[in-house]
Parts: structure tokens; sequence; C-alpha cells
């Protein structure tokens, strides 16, 4: 595919601040590129080289293979529009007169609007649903409607590259996902290439067909989404721990962070083992954890959403091959943490063939003794003939504590009588 717009070992930086050193980066024509990474990793001042009002230090950047730094501020213009995160407008222009401002690379230093620059500007109030805002003060418009406002103005200059700074920094998320809505559709419709800074992983994974990632002045990674959005990656450039799974719907990946407070488990008065399976143990394992209380977790198979909890906080898990029945060799572990634990929990979850062994670890620890909490059981969720409710009848009829959903839970946890 070829490049749009190329940097080549450029340097460039502010006075007393280095930025970037010997960047080599290349927008391929037609591509929708997420630009992602912390605050003060060059996000911004990349696009503002690539647009020309920064001139490198050393090192060229191109535009349809001519230095960009030759061409006139209007040659660049009919090339590339810039889409700001806000704007404010001091004068009561309306928004038709704001997408108007577009046309005035057309138009020249005192060149009046013809039919052709109408016609232009209100295809592109149209394309981005605004068309009916056209007499309407720009002021007081939502923030909503003024960015597509913003995007129809940049659609007015007729360009083949649109930079996005943020354009949705300030929006709720049905306005966010209008925006993209409309960015994807413009690209497909025009083959318009598209740079778009963005500080929401999840909506740059699903909306960008590639992401670059920034780390203190440099391409710390660039791909596909799913190549670059990984947990080792945002731990690496973000210092967060996240937990990074594909959207069950797009097959994006979709970025959940993790509670700095839940990762804090040096001082952990006591250790809850939790049975869960299928994501039953997220919002459970998520609670404990900010209670400072030690987790433990078992059996769960390999890619299991909650066996992918546990991994990315390091907890103590007992874990079987992806869709294995628990083996002998998985039982013992799960009995051995369960052995160091000082409340077990078992979860409501779907129960088959597969983990019904996590049922008769539960009702063994009944029988030694142990304190085990159970979340009272949807008879839904029993795959194994009625073998499973046997199981759940032999805690009950053990001692086993049960319970109706996660606040008694807690309490039953903390030593609150219910």
């Amino acid at each position: 595919m070829p490049s749009i717009i190329e940097l080549a070992s450029v340097d460039f930086g502010y006075p007393g601040r280095k930025i970037f050193s010997q960047l080599n980066f290349a927008l391929e024509k037609g591509e929708i590129l997420g630009l992602i990474g912390p605050n003060s990793s060059g996000k911004t001042t990349l696009l503002k080289l690539m647009d020309g009002l920064l001139v490198p230090d050393r090192g060229r950047v191109l535009l349809l293979g001519e230095d960009i730094k030759r061409l006139s501020r209007s040659s660049i213009a009919r090339k590339i529009a810039v889409v700001p995160s806000g704007v404010e407008v001091p004068f009561a222009f309306t928004a038709g007169e704001i997408v108007l401002m577009g046309r005035g690379i057309f138009l020249g230093r005192f060149g009046w609007e013809k039919k052709r620059d109408w016609e232009v500007v209100r295809e592109g109030m149209a394309l981005t649903n605004v068309l009916e805002l056209e007499n309407r003060p720009f002021w007081e418009l939502s923030q909503g409607e003024k960015q597509r406002v913003l995007l129809a103005r940049a659609l007015a200059q007729e360009p083949e590259v649109i930079l996005l700074d943020e354009p949705t920094s300030h929006l709720d998320l049905n306005h966010q996902i209008e925006i993209h809505e409309r960015i994807r559709h413009l690209n497909a419709l025009r083959n318009l290439t598209v740079l778009n800074i963005s500080h929401d992983l999840n909506l740059a994974a699903e909306y960008c067909h590639r992401i670059l990632m920034l780390s203190q002045g440099e391409i710390f990674c660039s791909g596909p989404p799913a190549q670059v959005i990984t947990e080792d990656h945002i731990r690496s450039v973000y210092g967060i721990e996240v937990m990074v799974e594909p959207n069950p719907i797009s097959g994006a990946p979709r970025v959940t962070p993790m509670s700095r407070a839940g990762l804090v488990r040096s001082q952990a008065s006591q250790t809850v083992h939790v049975i869960c399976g299928g994501g039953s143990g997220s919002d459970l394992i998520r609670r404990l954890l900010s209670r400072k209380i030690r987790v433990s977790l078992g059996v769960l198979n390999v890619g299991d959403s909650d066996y992918l909890i546990g991994k990315t906080l390091g907890l103590a898990m007992a874990a079987e091959a992806p869709f294995s029945p628990i083996s002998e060799k998985a039982f013992a572990e799960n009995k051995a943490l369960m052995a160091r634990a000082d409340l077990i929990i078992l979860e409501r979850l779907y129960v088959g063939r597969g983990n019904l062994g996590n049922l008769k670890a539960a009702v063994e620890a009944v029988q030694e003794g142990r304190r085990v909490l159970v979340l009272e059981s949807d008879p839904s969720q029993d795959y194994t003939g009625g073998e499973a409710r046997e199981y759940y009848q032999r805690l009950r009829d053990g001692g086993a504590t049960f319970c109706i959903d996660h606040s008694q839970i807690l309490k039953e946890v903390e030593g609150v009588p219910s």
C-alpha cells in the first residue's frame, strides 16, 4: 500500500526537551491509523509535523513524495485537513459559515464563495449529519454537534488525509461512537486516509485498521489492533495492569483496567479461594481484592475469562488445559489451594461433566470441616443430568452457607451477621 505521508529519520525537540530522534513512520493511503500512547509521548507533536506546522530539526516529512517544508500552506491544506478536539469561536458564526471556512483555500484572499463551494459545504454537512444545523449559531451547539461541524469543515477542504487530535475527548459515549462511525463511513466511501489520536484504547481497537503506540518519543510498536493492544504492551508503556480479551461481538481487543487497590495484596489479612468460571468470578474477585483479601482460584481452563483475570493479577490458580475436563493433577492442585485458604466460595456457574470436579472438591472441603460459602445455584445451569444438583444438596446437608448474592457473601467474608 503506498504511503501518503512519510517521516524519514526525523529529529525534533522543543527548547531543552528532545521529542523524536531518528523517527521513521509512514501513513498509508486509505487506512485508519490509531495513534495511542501516554501523555507527553509525542502524539500531538507528530500530528503537527505531519501537517507541516512544525519543522523537523533533521530528516524529512514527505507528502505524496514531496518535502512538506517546500509546499505552501494552501498546497498542504488541499491534501491534509486537521480536526482539533475542540475550538472556541469568538464571533457569532453559524454552523454553515464555520464549514464554509474550509473552502478558504479555494477562494483566495478576497474571493467570494460560488455555487460549487456551497455544494461541497452542504455535502460535507449531510455526510456528518449537521445539515439541519446550517443556520444555527455555532456557540449554542452541543459538543457532539460542534465536533461534527468541525469534521464537516475538514471535508470542505476536499482533503486526501484527515488528522484527528482526540476528536471525541469531550463527548459522551453515544457521540464518541457516532463520530467514529462517521469517520469509518467516510473512509469506506471516499478512501479517505485518517490518523486518529485517541486515549480510548477500546474505541481505537474497534475502529482503526492499524495502531501505532508511542512511548517517550519512540514507536514502541505498530500493527493490527490485536498485535499492539496487549497486556504486556500496556503494562510496559502505560505502567498499569489491565486485562485484554476479545470483544465477544467484534473480536477486537477489549481493555479492562485493574484497580490499583486490588493489586495491593502484601498486607492481606486472610485468603479466600474462589471456585468460578466463564466470567462468574470477575466481580467478586475485584471486590475481594479491594478489601485487601488474598484470592486464589481454581480449577479454571486456560483461556477462560476468569483465568485471564487471575493471570493478569498474578493470583495463585489451579489450571487445566483449554476445553479439557479436570484432571487428577488439577484436582489435587485445587485441593491444595483450598487447604491454604481461610474460606472457600463457590460461585454461581454453569456446571458440566468437565468442571463437575470443582463441586466435588467443595463437598470434600465441607466434609473436612472447612468453611464454604455457596451462591444459590440456578437449575438451568446444570448440564450434568442432575448430578450437580446432588452435589449442591450434599453441600447444604454438610453445613455450607448458601447466600443469595455477593452482598451477603461479602458480609459473611467480613464476619458481619446477615
